[in-house]
C-alpha cells in the first residue's frame, strides 16, 4: 500500500510503502499552494496553474494544466536507474551520467548525448516506474552550470567528445534528480515489488513484439561494404568481397551492399557505371548462398528524379515557403520523405518493391529516420511532433519489410524488426566503443528492444584502425548476442586474428537455436533476450550496477573481455549453481571468481545450473 506524504513549503509529495520512501516530487515555487487532498488524490492549486495527482487503476497519474511558460518538477530517486534507451556515452546503470535537461529526441549523434532509439519511461531498483506521456524537457542527474553544452552538427568540433554527451559523474557532481520540464505535464507512477516487476509493467504498457524478424538474421552474420569500403565500392568489389567470405569459410546470410550505389540520393537506382548489371551481380550472390540487401535513406538529392516528381506530388516535407525543406544529413542536403503523407508512403515503397523486381535484392537497410532530421518550423501532411516521424518512419518499414534493419526507434517496441546499434568507434571504451556495445543491449533490452542489431564487428574505422586484438574480444562479445555483423574482413588483421573470429562466429551459429527459443519467449512474455545479471537476483547490489557481464536468457551467463592487453578478469556470478561452458567445472554462485584467466582465444562461459 502507498502513502502519499506533503509538505506545502517548499511544496514536495514523497510515496512511501512500508515507511519507506521510494520516491520524493519537488517543485520549486515562489507561493504556497492551496491542497486539496484525501487518500487516492490530491491538488495542488497556485496562482499560474493546478497540479493534480491521482490514483488510476495500477498507478498514480500526475497532470498540470497548461501554461504560458513551462513548469518544471524535480523526482528524487533511491536505488540504482534503468530505461531511457540508446546514449552515446551509454553508461549503466543511468545512476553514473549527468544528462543536461534537453528535448527527449531521437538523434544522430546528438548534443547532451541522445542517439537514436528512446524511450519516455525510467525505472528504479526500488520497483519504481516513472513514464512521461507530455513534456517538453527531461534532465538526469543534471551537471552543475558550468559545465559545457553542446550543439548538434556533423562539424566535429562543435560536437564535443563522445565522452561527454552525457557526462561522467565521477565525482559526484550531479544534482541527483530527474527533472521534467513542460507547459503541460502528464507522468505516469507505477510502484512494483522490484526492478524486473518495473519492466514487465513497462511492456504491458508500451506492448511487445508478436512475432520474430526471419530465422536466418539470427542464425549467420550479415556482412556489410560499409566499415571496410565506406563509399568506395563497384560490382566487382561486392562480388570480391562474397569470394572473399568464401574462401575463408566464415558463415554467412546478408551482404548488404551500403552507400553508394546510386548515382543521386532518392533515385533508388543501381549507378551504372559503378554497377553496370545488379541484377546480373545479385543473381550471382544467390547462386553463391548470399540473400542481398541494399542501404535506403529517406533523403533525397536535388538533382534526383525522385526529388522533382516527390515536389511536383507534395510527397516531400516542406518549408513555410511551400517548397520542399532541403534539410542538412552527413551526405549534404536534401529534401525529406513525408512520412505523414499515405500516398508519399506508397509511392517510396512501392519505388523499393520495383528496385527488388528489377534487381531481384532481397531487403533493405533503412538509415536515418531520427527527429533531429525534421526541423522545427517543417511543415507536414499531418502535423505531427519530431519522435512521430521516427515512429512512423519505423512502423511503416516493419509493414512492408521483414528482411531489414532500421537504427532508430521511437515507441515501436511491437516493430518484429531488428534495430541496429548506432554507427560504434573503433575504440574500446563506454564512449561508443565496445564496451559500449554491452551497455547499449543492456539498455536498449530494458527500453523493450529484444531484437537488436549490434553495429559492426571492429567499428567503422572512421578515425582509427581496428587491431587483432580488437577485433578477436569484440567477435567474442557478438557470438553470443541476438545477431552479428561484420564489415572489416578479420583476415585483413591476420591468421590468428582470423581464425579465432571464424571459431566465434561459427560458435554463434551453434547457440542460435537457443537464441533463436529464447527470441520466440519473448514474443509471449516481452522479455530481453540480453538481460542484466540482476535478472537472477533483484536485490543483488553487486548485481544491480554490473555493466561487463550479461545474461543470454535466463541461464547462460557470458564475462567477456572488454579491455585492451587483458587476459584475465574478475567474474561475479549471481546466486545459484553455475557450469563452466568448456569444461563443465561446477562454482557456486553469489561469489566472485577472482583473476579468473581468460586468454585471447577464450571467451568465459557459465550455465546455470
Amino acid at each position: 500500500m502507498i502513502q502519499l506524504e506533503t509538505t506545502t513549503f517548499p511544496f514536495s509529495i514523497s510515496f512511501k510503502r512500508n515507511s519507506i520512501i521510494l520516491m520524493t516530487i519537488h517543485l520549486d515555487s515562489d507561493s504556497q499552494p492551496v491542497l486539496e487532498s484525501n487518500d487516492s488524490s490530491l491538488a495542488a492549486k497556485f496562482p499560474r496553474f493546478t497540479l493534480d495527482l491521482k490514483l488510476v487503476n495500477d498507478h498514480w497519474l500526475l497532470t498540470t494544466s497548461p501554461t504560458d511558460s513551462p513548469v518544471e518538477i524535480k523526482i528524487q530517486l533511491t536505488g540504482h536507474w534503468y530505461g531511457h534507451g540508446e546514449l552515446i556515452n551509454q553508461q549503466f546503470p543511468l545512476n553514473k551520467i549527468m544528462l543536461h535537461s534537453s528535448s527527449l529526441h531521437t538523434f544522430d549523434n546528438g548534443p547532451t548525448g541522445l542517439s537514436g532509439k528512446l524511450n519516455p519511461a525510467w525505472f528504479s531498483s526500488n520497483g519504481t516506474l516513472i513514464i512521461a506521456d507530455a513534456f517538453d524537457e527531461i534532465g538526469i542527474n543534471q551537471p552543475p552550470k558550468e559545465y559545457p553544452e553542446y550543439k548538434w552538427s556533423f562539424s566535429a568540433e562543435n560536437r564535443g567528445p563522445f565522452s561527454n554527451r552525457p557526462f561522467l559523474d565521477e565525482t559526484k557532481n550531479g544534482d541527483g534528480l530527474f527533472t521534467f520540464k513542460g507547459k503541460e505535464l502528464n507522468l505516469k507512477f507505477y510502484f512494483t515489488d522490484n526492478v524486473v516487476e518495473a519492466y514487465k509493467k513497462q511492456v504491458d504498457y508500451f506492448g511487445h513484439a508478436k512475432s520474430i524478424p526471419p530465422e536466418s538474421l539470427f542464425q549467420k552474420p550479415t556482412w556489410t561494404t560499409w566499415a571496410r569500403y565506406k563509399t568506395e565500392i563497384n560490382q566487382q568489389v561486392v562480388l570480391d568481397f562474397a569470394n572473399e567470405i568464401i574462401q575463408h569459410d566464415y558463415p554467412y546470410n546478408i551482404l548488404e551492399i551500403d552507400d553508394r550505389w546510386q548515382v543521386y540520393y532518392g533515385d533508388l537506382d543501381f549507378d551504372p557505371k559503378r554497377f553496370p548489371n545488379p541484377k546480373e551481380m545479385i543473381d550471382e550472390l544467390h547462386e553463391k548462398g548470399f540473400k542481398v540487401t541494399t542501404w535506403v535513406i529517406p533523403f533525397l538529392d536535388t538533382q534526383s528524379h525522385a526529388f522533382q516528381e516527390g515536389k511536383d506530388n507534395n510527397w516531400l516535407v516542406k518549408n513555410k515557403n511551400d517548397e520542399p525543406y532541403l534539410v542538412e544529413w552527413w551526405q549534404g542536403k536534401g529534401g525529406l520523405l513525408d512520412v505523414t503523407n499515405p500516398s508519399a508512403i506508397d509511392w517510396f515503397f512501392r519505388r523499393l518493391n520495383q528496385l527488388q523486381v528489377k534487381t531481384g535484392c532481397d531487403g533493405f537497410k533503412f538509415d536515418a529516420g531520427e527527429a533531429c532530421f525534421l526541423p522545427s518550423d517543417a511543415v507536414t501532411y499531418q502535423k505531427i511532433y519530431p519522435n512521430q516521424y521516427t515512429q512512423r518512419y519505423v512502423e511503416t518499414v516493419a509493414k512492408h519489410y521483414g528482411l531489414t534493419e532500421v537504427r532508430a526507434g521511437w515507441k515501436n517496441q511491437h516493430a518484429p524488426i531488428f534495430f541496429r546499434q548506432w554507427d560504434k568507434t573503433t575504440s574500446w571504451g563506454l564512449d561508443n566503443g565496445l564496451h559500449s556495445v554491452l551497455t547499449g543491449i543492456l539498455a536498449l533490452g530494458l527500453a523493450g528492444y529484444p531484437f537488436i542489431l549490434p553495429d559492426m564487428i571492429g567499428g567503422n574505422e572512421y578515425d582509427e584502425k581496428a587491431t587483432a586484438e580488437l577485433m578477436i574480444r569484440w567477435t567474442q562479445l557478438n557470438a553470443l548476442l541476438p545477431a552479428m555483423q561484420f564489415s572489416l574482413a578479420p583476415w585483413d588483421y591476420g591468421e590468428e586474428c582470423q581464425e579465432i573470429c571464424k571459431r566465434y562466429a561459427n560458435l554463434h551459429f551453434e547457440l542460435s537455436e537457443k537464441i533463436l527459443s529464447i527470441a520466440s519467449e519473448t514474443t509471449q512474455n516481452g522479455l530481453p533476450i540480453i538481460r542484466p545479471i540482476f535478472w537472477l537476483d533483484v536485490n543483488d547490489e553487486i548485481a544491480l550496477t554490473c555493466d561487463d557481464e550479461f545474461l543470454l536468457g535466463g541461464d547462460i551467463l557470458i564475462a567477456p573481455i572488454l579491455k585492451p592487453n587483458t587476459y584475465q578478469r574478475d567474474i561475479y556470478l549471481p546466486k545459484g549453481t553455475w557450469k563452466n561452458y568448456w569444461t563443465s567445472e561446477i562454482y557456486a554462485g553469489a561469489q566472485w571468481l577472482k583473476n579468473y584467466v581468460v586468454p585471447l582465444d577464450a571467451l568465459p562461459i557459465f550455465e546455470r545450473v
